[in-house]
This record gives structure tokens, sequence and C-alpha cells, in this order.
């Protein structure tokens, strides 16, 4: 009888465990990305990009381009998922009617350097409102724009028709550069929207004639 109640104390305990843990991790699953996650380097280099207005740090993560482009199909969506966030509201959201441009710095180890040229950005924008006919991932390129010697800017736009008064766009964001002949790249999420804060969405209204893309 001992060795039983011995037997069925050691399940019990293993089990009162298991549920233990298992509200632990759905409880960490519920809350946003914590900081030390947000921004890993590789070889000491590393992106850091700022939405001026949002104190949210992007969720940016950082390959050897060489690695980036062998991910498979799979790995890059693991990537997607990862970026745009945990939770609703874990990314920050660029109020284009307010300041249109990401402030972005690179360092090294902790140093914060200068690049030998521009870096290139690739933008994916992809259909968020069920009224656009055209449901293909847009994808915009260019440049960004050293505005002074350690920090680069880059200016962005509505890239899909708007159909609502305001809109909340998500868009995924690709920067490649180069540190010390090594070619890199890092990837980011945010949304973009043209309200205020503190704007109420169950308000939006809309638009009797749908608005095309900035770009």
């Amino acid at each position: 009888m001992n060795q039983g109640m011995k037997i069925f104390g050691i399940v019990l305990g293993v089990v009162v465990l298991i549920i233990l843990a298992f509200f632990v991790i759905l409880h960490i699953a519920t809350l946003p990305t914590p900081d030390f996650l947000r921004n890993e380097s590789v070889n000491g280099i590393m992106m850091t990009a700022r939405v001026e207005g949002d104190e949210r740090k992007p969720i940016i993560k950082t390959f050897k381009a060489g690695e980036y482009d062998n991910l498979s199909d799979e790995e890059i969506q693991d990537v997607k998922d990862k970026v745009f966030g945990r939770v609703e509201g874990d990314i920050p959201s660029l109020h284009l009617n307010t300041d249109k441009n990401v402030y972005f710095e690179f360092h090294n180890k902790k140093d914060i350097i200068k690049l030998d040229e521009d870096p290139k950005i690739k933008i994916y924008a992809s259909a968020s409102d069920y009224r656009d006919e055209d449901k293909s991932l847009r994808e915009i390129d260019g440049s960004l724009k050293n505005s002074d010697d350690n920090t680069y800017v880059f200016e962005f736009n509505r890239y899909r028709t708007q159909y609502e008064k305001y809109f909340l766009e998500p868009l995924r964001v690709v920067i490649y550069y180069k540190v010390d002949g090594e070619d890199y790249v890092s990837t980011f999420a945010i949304f973009t929207d043209n309200a205020n804060e503190g704007t109420d969405y169950f308000e939006n209204e809309t638009l009797n004639e749908p608005i095309p893309a900035e770009v």
C-alpha cells in the first residue's frame, strides 16, 4: 500500500508540474516579445530601426546574406511570423501623416558605423483588405539615404489601395547591406497608418471612391 501511495504521489506530482508548465508557456505566449529577443546580432553586426513617436522596437532578424538566401520556404515563413510579433500591438506603427520616415543605424559590436555604400531596401506589401482585387504580393525596391554620418533614413508610403478613411497596412521590410566586405540581411515588420494616436478604428468609414496606392 505504501509503495502504491508513493507511486501515486509521484505520478500526481508529475501531472501537476505538466499542468503548471502548460499554463506558464501559455502565459508567455500571450506576452509581447521581450527586448532581448527583438534584435540579435550576427558576428557582432546588427541593425536598429526607429519609428518616430512609437516607443515599441521592431523585431529584427539579421543573417549573413548567403544564409538568408538559402532559407527554405518554411524557414522564411517562420521568420515572417517572428518579426510580426507574438501578440497584437507587438510591433510599431508608422503614422504617415506625422512622419513618413524610419531611421536606421548599423552596429559593429558596440560601435555605430557608417557603411561604404547606401543599403538597399525591399518592402513586401500584402493585400490586407478583402475588397482589394489584386491579391498579389507587391514588392517595392529602393535605397536608404545617409542623413548624417551614422543615421540612414527611408520614406515610406501607402502601397495598397485605400478603401476606408483610416487604413492600417502591414509591411515586411528587408535591408541589404555590407560590412567589412561581408553581405548581411536584416528583416523586420511594421504597420503604417494615417491615424493619430487614440483613433478609434471602430468608427472608420468606407470611402465613396477607393484611393489608389501612393507608389
